[in-house]
């Protein structure tokens, strides 16, 4: 790839992309079901290139975005990444919930895909993992579990993985607003007492003047570098320093080569983040703009991934994949609802929406839902999956790791998902338990 030929790229993915906004804004259906603009133009490109009408040629070098950008996109999870123990303690009883879910996919996607692949013998090794990734983290987690499977040779789990997310985004709204109903109205609901219809621009359009604001704020003077270049430079380096470590722990670990690109970004971020912090010099990064750059980087790899789905992989196995959507799906709304009510003593409701949401869709997902019973944005439910989501950061490594055990065998994935499932549920009962709740 040259730099003209990656600028050329570039501007075939910024086309696809505003047909997909534009698209998204003249259909308003589609706003409801909060799938982004990046997986409906990728869409839009599949059915207009080559594997359909042929109209627009897909460059070969779409398939290979998601191997380079998933390093800095992980990478940036860990800037800002702080752990407060008091919250840690206070919000223990949904973390419990989230992260049994977690086990729970984990375990039982990879046994469920295992069973369907009996009856559909062509499935790729290992799809069943993917679920745990396309659920808890959408199309972006799914692209960096999709993309070690591309690197251990099954490039096939990358589609399904994107298929799975964008599933999971359907059932999350449908199966969650249906949840919002019954539970305004038998009483579950602390804030409100009928479902609150969101205003139009919370699902598109332009945003009114009063709800707009910065995407990040200049740490230095432009004299000095530009906010952008400095970031961006912040981002680079963690890869760098990931890929420093990697090497290093090379020279005395051999096996070490098979830990797959996404690695590099976790434990780069994760260094520099750390590293800046000790030596006083977090002041010059900007937390917010380079989460920003990251979820830039995402949206090209779900464009360039939907655009390069295999189909005719898809259509072979699309009974199989929708069975274990629903059934992981079920599962998860049971533990969701089940677990939040007895473990959870305030905004039991809230907390199980977000935790049904996140677990099926994204956190976009969550906090609809949430707001949907929460108008005034009054609930700790957002904030205790904020507490989560810094706490449990560490699972992000399970999309390198789940793909390397699968290449092994069941044991491992599902050995470690049941554990850590049944150790949450554990912690749950014995501190959060609530007599009658059951």
């Amino acid at each position: 790839m040259t730099v003209s030929s990656l600028f050329g790229d570039m501007i075939i993915i910024a086309l696809f992309m505003l047909t997909g906004f534009f698209a998204r804004e003249i259909i308003k259906p589609i706003q409801r079901l909060f799938l982004p603009s990046s997986l409906i133009g990728g869409l839009i490109a599949l059915i207009l290139g080559q594997q359909m009408l042929g109209i627009v040629e897909i460059p070969a070098s779409f398939s290979s975005f998601s191997n380079v950008l998933i390093a800095p996109i992980l990478a940036a999870l860990l800037f800002g990444v702080t752990i407060n123990r008091k919250k840690i303690v206070g919000y223990l009883d949904y973390i419990c919930v989230e992260q049994a879910i977690y086990g729970m996919q984990m375990c039982l996607g990879a046994g469920l895909g295992a069973a369907l692949a009996v009856i559909w013998p062509g499935l790729p090794l290992g799809w069943g993992s993917m679920g745990v990734f396309a659920f808890q983290g959408g199309h972006g987690n799914a692209g960096a579990a999709g993309q070690t499977y591309t690197e251990l040779g099954i490039p096939e789990n990358l589609s399904i993985g994107m298929v799975l997310a964008t599933f999971g985004l359907i059932v999350a709204m449908l199966a969650g607003m249906i949840m919002v109903n019954i539970g305004v109205r038998k009483g579950w609901s602390k804030f409100v007492k009928d479902p609150q219809k969101q205003p139009s621009w919370y699902y598109g359009g332009a945003l009114p003047e009063d709800k707009r604001g910065p995407i990040g704020l200049t740490v230095t003077s432009s004299i000095s570098i530009n906010h952008l270049a400095l970031q961006a430079g912040w981002l680079l380096t963690a890869v760098f320093a990931g890929r420093m470590l990697i090497q290093l722990v090379g020279l005395f670990w051999d096996s070490v080569s098979v830990l797959p690109t996404v690695m590099q970004g976790i434990a780069g971020g994760a260094i520099v983040w750390n590293a800046a912090r000790l030596v006083k010099l977090e002041r010059f990064i900007d937390v917010k703009f380079i989460h920003q750059m990251s979820g830039f980087l995402l949206e090209v790899v779900v464009l360039t991934a939907m655009a390069t789905l295999d189909l005719e992989l898809i259509s072979t196995f699309i009974v199989p994949i929708v069975v274990y959507t629903l059934v992981c799906s079920a599962v998860t709304l049971m533990i969701a609802f089940g677990g939040c009510k007895l473990f959870c003593r305030e905004e039991w409701f809230e907390k199980a929406l977000m935790a049904y949401g996140v677990g099926t869709g994204n956190t976009a997902t969550g906090l609809a839902l949430v707001r949907a019973v929460d108008p005034d944005s009054q609930s700790a439910a957002p904030d205790n999956h904020g507490i989560y989501s810094a706490v449990m950061c560490w699972k992000e490594a399970f999309a390198g790791l789940v793909p390397v055990w699968m290449m092994t065998g069941l044991g491992m994935t599902m050995g470690v998902g049941a554990v850590m499932c049944a150790v949450c549920l554990g912690i749950g009962f014995a501190l959060f338990a609530r007599p009658g709740k059951a």
